[in-house]
């Protein structure tokens, strides 16, 4: 194999080895023919050195953990947010059951995507709104561990966030189908019974067996806002642990991707637009929403997406001073957001 700096001209080569971020997260794995986008990846993440194979080298076979294309993807995500699904069930049932029953659903797709770069990709170019609860459930968790671990948390704190925000939105279990399913708007009336599901699964936390005062925390807390301005308790920052703010953050994140029965998702773009606008006011965290928003849209350099105008673009690179206004490519033309204001991206393409 050789080492070479990640250019144009090693387009078309094999990686000889994996290629990780600076907080530990897999850019590329060995075996991975490059192309631009990948190059264009590489660079954003200010990657200086790579190893690719000669020619006539044999690759080494892949790892099983890292050989992980988008069908075994699905497959896992969807048994996960079945079996997710089946133990939130017996939760609105009257039946409790134990943190470990969680955990051996959660921890084997939480294990994947802390080695991956780019499983939030497949997660937010899928649509529909079938199981928006569970799936909600699923990419808080994801979400949050992921955070934890781009702020340098330690592997306890991490593994805690990612089961905090699995459990986030328990209480919804107990909340009316009528209300939880509504196709519609709630309305003020419906609104406060649904903010009851905040209390409601802090209470069913403190009786699961092996949960942390912290998970159950995290459920009580979850739409607290640092200005005092959330439920169910007004808290202000002072008042609100880290991990909760946290979760937080990959709540409403992830609420504004995921398409539901009364709106369509939108493009993690304009997710991450609107938390930086809650953190700009006061909201939540600013320190873990631009650490969150420059990991996410990195991840995208390479994408394919539309415009709001309709125009199909490449995203090329990602400016440091405006995370969410890239440079993008357009039939040949090259579109920078940041001198284009009414132009921004809607949508990621699968």
């Amino acid at each position: 194999m050789e080492e070479v700096n990640p250019s144009h001209s090693i387009t078309g080569k094999t990686l000889a080895q994996d290629v990780y971020n600076e907080k530990g997260l897999l850019l590329l794995p060995a075996g991975a023919v490059l192309h631009q986008s990948d190059i264009r990846l590489l660079c954003a993440h200010q990657v200086e050195r790579v190893y690719v194979a000669k020619d006539g080298d044999l690759p080494d076979p892949p790892s099983p953990l890292l050989h992980w294309n988008e069908v075994e993807a699905a497959r896992e995500y969807m048994e996960a947010v079945k079996q997710t699904e089946e133990l939130f069930i017996r939760i609105a049932t009257g039946s409790i059951p134990p943190l470990h029953q969680f955990n051996h659903v959660f921890y084997p797709l939480l294990d994947e995507i802390l080695q991956r770069c780019g499983v939030q990709r497949f997660i937010y170019v899928k649509e529909g709104t079938a199981q928006y609860t569970y799936r909600h459930s699923l990419h808080v968790g994801i979400l949050a561990a992921l955070i934890g671990k781009l702020m340098g948390h330690t592997q306890e704190n991490i593994v805690l966030l990612g089961q905090a925000g699995l459990l986030h939105d328990v209480g919804k279990m107990l909340i009316p189908k009528e209300i939880l399913l509504k196709p519609e708007r709630l309305t003020d009336e419906e609104y406060e019974v649904m903010k009851q599901h905040a209390r409601l699964g802090e209470h069913l936390l403190r009786q699961m067996e092996g949960a942390d005062e912290l998970i159950a925390l995290c459920a009580l807390l979850h739409h607290e806002r640092l200005d005092g301005s959330g439920y169910p308790e007004g808290r202000t920052q002072e008042h609100i642990p880290i991990e909760c703010q946290i979760v937080s953050v990959a709540d409403v994140f992830d609420a504004i991707c995921t398409d539901r029965v009364y709106r369509k998702g939108t493009s993690p773009f304009e997710a991450a637009s609107v938390l930086q606008d809650l953190a700009y006011s006061g909201k939540l965290n600013a320190q873990v929403v631009t650490r969150f928003i420059h990991y996410v849209v990195m991840l995208y350099v390479g994408a394919e997406a539309y415009l709001n105008s309709g125009d199909r673009v490449e995203v090329i690179m990602i400016h440091t001073d405006e995370p969410l206004r890239p440079l993008v490519r357009r039939r040949g033309e090259y579109l920078d957001l940041r001198q284009h204001r009414s132009l921004h991206i809607q949508s990621i393409i699968g």
